[in-house]
């Protein structure tokens, strides 16, 4: 599952009394949060009273964010719009997108703030049963569990949900499609709620995906990637700026399409980080064992330099060799334990490739 998970965008709206959920939400010239009318009380409250608040983790304090205007309020479909001031949250927010064009028994994730715990948010899974287009709404149900819980009933335990936002991950990105309506009374007997959609407040959206449309969805995904391969690179170069040049020019020369490059630089870049973690472990944990590691890569660096260090004219030339040291590395770790699930020939080569001791040029 990606990283990128509902809780980050949900927050606790506190109006008039009423403890429920919402969302935040990136708009065309500002930002917002969305929630069902309801949680701010039966008529459009006075902005003082509203307290709109976000946990970093569901353990951490809450941080206030400034409310600036009620921009919709509508009973009808039971939806409300708040504009915020909000700092420091502009790349949080860009993160998913929203989405229409909704079919039945698609997975969802929301996540709110429970009346039976106010102080920590919690996640939940379900599926859609129904859409309604036409009016912008559509019923899901909860997958795997149940609101009722611990000799409670489900409306009791579901309360303080409603105006929790409520994604379909794609391509494990999310995409917001509406939120919680009536998780209120006796409307969430059998784990079925009924939630409203983003329809209904298009005028504020930039744009939105439509997730009935494969192509447009793959489209979408690639260069969502693409970006984020991007500020994966530009983090990872402003704190290891020799390491990444040397990098990414062995890169350059093992694959000489720019995004392709730019694609194996940021994968190995989560690897090496990811792996050199482990690797510390292994040194704290196991001494023995991380030191028959780094006598096995000190007996090969003379050979990496002599034999498989060279300028090359095809870039094939280069990832056979790159190859073939790999190969060569895994066959001698072969006498190490297997028990850390770590590929370490291959973490190695990233290592020599971003020291220069596995060097490759090009014959211009």
């Amino acid at each position: 599952m990606t990283n990128n998970l509902a809780e980050k965008y949900c927050v606790r709206i506190i109006s008039n009394g009423i403890i429920g959920s919402g969302v935040l939400l990136p708009g065309k010239e500002s930002f917002y949060v969305l929630t069902a009318a309801h949680c701010l009380g039966e008529s459009m409250p006075n902005l003082g009273d509203i307290v709109i608040e976000k946990q970093k983790d569901y353990t951490s304090e809450f941080i206030a964010i400034t409310s600036v205007e009620v921009k919709e309020f509508n009973t009808e479909h039971d939806f409300a719009l708040i504009e915020i001031d909000i700092d420091n949250e502009e790349r949080l927010l860009y993160q998913y997108k929203l989405g229409r064009g909704l079919l039945s028994e698609n997975e969802i994730k929301f996540c709110g703030y429970q009346g039976v715990n106010i102080n920590q948010y919690r996640p939940f899974t379900g599926k859609i049963l129904s859409v309604s287009d036409d009016i912008g709404c559509f019923k899901i149900t909860l997958v795997g569990e149940t609101f009722d819980q611990g000799g409670e009933v489900g409306h009791y335990l579901a309360k303080g949900l409603s105006g929790s936002g409520v994604f379909i991950y794609r391509h494990n990105s999310p995409f917001l499609i509406g939120i919680l309506n009536s998780v209120i009374t006796d409307k969430a007997w059998n784990d079925d709620i009924d939630c409203c959609s983003i329809k209904h407040i298009e005028q504020y959206i930039s744009e939105y995906v439509d997730l009935s449309d494969f192509e447009n969805l793959k489209q979408w995904n690639e260069n969502l990637e693409k970006d984020r391969t991007d500020r994966e690179i530009e983090a990872f170069k402003k704190e290891n700026s020799d390491f990444f040049q040397k990098l990414y020019r062995k890169n350059n020369v093992l694959y000489p399409e720019i995004s392709k490059a730019n694609s194996v630089t940021a994968k190995q870049i989560r690897k090496f980080l990811a792996m050199k973690d482990n690797i510390r472990t292994i040194e704290n944990d196991y001494p023995i064992l991380f030191s028959k590691f780094k006598n096995i890569v000190k007996r090969f660096v003379d050979q990496v330099e002599d034999d498989y260090s060279r300028s090359v004219t095809e870039s094939n030339e280069a990832i056979n060799l790159k190859l073939e040291l790999q190969n060569q590395l895994k066959s001698e770790f072969e006498i190490l334990p297997d028990f850390t699930n770590l590929d370490l020939s291959e973490y190695q080569i990233i290592e020599w490739l971003g020291i220069c001791t596995l060097n490759f040029t090009t014959n211009d």
